[in-house]
């Protein structure tokens, strides 16, 4: 574990914290949610007009889905590239690193979700569906299935690109930070999406953001994609 200092903690950690706090106090209170996915559903159908909409089922959802696969195939294959290319062999913690993260962001977002009690929009009572809207913390009402809607799975696949700047921020803190800002909003469009379809509320996504980081983060600190030089183990905020 590489030791970091204190302005790093309070920007990283610090920030993070905060974001989980309004989203859990504030946030609520703001009724965005609803809000959001009512302007996307039309009362006289009782029904997401967008749910099956070519461009975003097929294109934003699917198309892109699958296309984003093909960064840690590229890495994969990069990193079997590199045991007979010397040159790629100092990156080869870094690809394995970046492989990691992704999953792991991923999946944790995947499992939370499989065990989740709450509803997509287009299954609630208020949008033409069965289930009642429940608060984060709720018990599931007897006779209601478990929705396994929150958070956006979707939108994680844009979020575990956070990987790549926690990756670079070591050595190109430019590319990096470029790597966050193409994070966050690939994450949000690929939310968006799922918002206009009717599948998910906005704080989902946001949630999806925050665990995305928040695992991410926590992997950074216990095993840096970069090994710490001997005669210095503090890396830059």
């Amino acid at each position: 574990m590489r030791a970091h200092s204190r302005r790093f903690y309070l920007s990283h950690f610090g920030l993070t914290l905060l974001f989980a706090a309004i989203l859990l106090g504030w946030y609520p209170q703001t009724q965005w949610d609803v809000a959001i996915a009512s302007f996307y559903y039309d009362p006289a159908l009782h029904a997401f007009p967008l749910k099956n909409n070519f461009f975003l089922s097929g294109v934003m959802h699917s198309g892109l889905r699958s296309a984003l696969w093909f960064i840690p195939l590229a890495l994969i294959g990069v990193l079997l590239w590199s045991r007979v290319t010397p040159e790629l062999q100092i990156h080869r913690r870094r690809i394995s690193w970046l492989l990691l993260g992704m999953a792991c962001a991923t999946l944790v977002v995947s499992v939370l979700k499989k065990m989740s009690i709450h509803a997509c929009p287009w299954d609630l009572q208020m949008f033409g569906g069965y289930a009642p809207l429940l608060p984060l913390f709720a018990d599931l009402p007897a006779g209601i299935s478990p929705g396994r809607c929150f958070p956006g799975g979707h939108a994680s696949g844009g979020f575990a690109l956070f990987a790549f700047y926690f990756a670079l921020r070591d050595d190109a803190p430019k590319l990096a930070y470029l790597s966050l800002v193409i994070a966050v909003l690939l994450g949000m469009a690929m939310g968006w999406t799922q918002m206009m379809r009717g599948a998910h509320f906005l704080s989902h996504n946001l949630w999806t953001m925050w665990w995305t980081w928040m695992v991410l983060l926590v992997l950074y600190i216990v095993f840096p994609p970069l090994a710490a030089k001997k005669e210095n183990l503090e890396v830059p905020a």
